[in-house]
């Protein structure tokens, strides 16, 4: 029988903190080996819409899942679709049988498992006692890295900064929860001094800039990942030790540090591992107080698997609906 679990049971039941320990146990399961993943693939219609693919297997977790989103230009064929109707599934399968165990409502679950992913770096890349926040972006991603960021750590201060200070405005208003929370007047000002660093924006050209990063920092820098564009300068990646998700998509995607490359400023020999190498300790990087780190990530089926699995495991019967 195969399970359907909608969007609405997904934002009903499933907490970011649960979607948390799914994905970190499966950062866990990559890190010892026991994970098969494929990177992005995309198909597209010329002039219309386009099909993405994440897959994964993991054999310590016993799923296969398959993360399908589509979606066409904004403004297509405005006969048919006025907006940009974006789909997101998730198709999780039985990894002995093959026998496909659930279809799940993939656009909420999609926003926790962007938080959840950026909490795990938080989790075992940053201070233990950060307290000072720093978030640039005002987007969908920035809610969700904010989310997920105030589940691992007791933030007590955090700054907002984006290019439109309504926008910044406005999520501030969705936490009423943080103590302290700010408005910055530049991207400069809501980095100074601060104990760890989101970068979530589409920018393609530096917001942040190495020479602002406090001795120790952490940064998560989850934007845009295109081999030409950057959300970080060369020398913020040259100060810090650097975390991927996968060195595949972080060789072929992750501008920042290609970039870097290009300049003389960095190497990929210089990668202290993946996240799910840190997590499992599997690595033999740990962290010194002094240290400043990067997880420059690209998005990856790891998490998109974890995620999925969670709902899974989390769900009771009486919530689940067959065919």
């Amino acid at each position: 029988m195969t399970i359907l679990v909608s969007d609405k049971q997904i934002r009903s039941q499933y907490s970011m903190s649960r979607c948390i320990e799914a994905v970190e146990e499966a950062f866990g399961a990559a890190g010892r080996d026991s994970f098969e993943v494929s990177e992005r693939k995309v198909v597209a219609v010329e002039g219309g819409a386009r099909l993405l693919s994440l897959t994964a297997a993991s054999a310590e977790l016993e799923s296969l899942v398959a993360h399908v989103y589509s979606g066409a230009p904004a403004g297509h064929d405005k006969q048919r679709s006025p907006v940009n109707r974006r789909q997101k599934l998730y198709l999780v399968f039985d990894s002995a049988t093959g026998a496909c165990e659930a279809i799940i409502g993939g656009e909420y679950l999609s926003w926790l498992k962007t938080g959840a992913m950026g909490a795990v770096a938080i989790k075992h890349l940053s201070s233990p006692t950060a307290e000072d926040l720093a978030v640039l972006g005002s987007g969908r991603q920035a809610r969700a890295a904010l989310a997920g960021a105030l589940e691992v750590r007791p933030f007590s201060r955090v700054r907002i900064w984006s290019r439109t200070r309504a926008h910044a405005a406005k999520m501030a208003e969705e936490f009423p929860q943080v103590p302290a929370i700010e408005i910055s007047a530049s991207a400069q000002e809501a980095v100074r001094g601060a104990d760890v660093i989101v970068t979530a924006t589409t920018s393609t050209t530096p917001i942040l800039l190495g020479d602002w990063l406090s001795p120790g920092c952490h940064v998560n820098a989850i934007g845009a990942h295109y081999p030409d564009h950057r959300e970080l300068d060369g020398e913020a990646v040259r100060r810090s030790t650097v975390v991927v998700d996968t060195h595949v998509a972080a060789r072929a995607e992750k501008g920042e540090l290609l970039l870097a490359v290009k300049e003389g400023l960095f190497t990929f020999d210089e990668v202290a591992g993946e996240l799910g190498e840190i997590v499992a300790g599997k690595s033999g990087w740990s962290r010194s107080e002094e240290e400043s780190t990067l997880f420059a990530s690209c998005g990856s089926a790891i998490e998109s698997l974890g995620a999925a699995w969670g709902v899974l495991a989390g769900m009771q019967e009486e919530d689940r609906f067959e065919f």
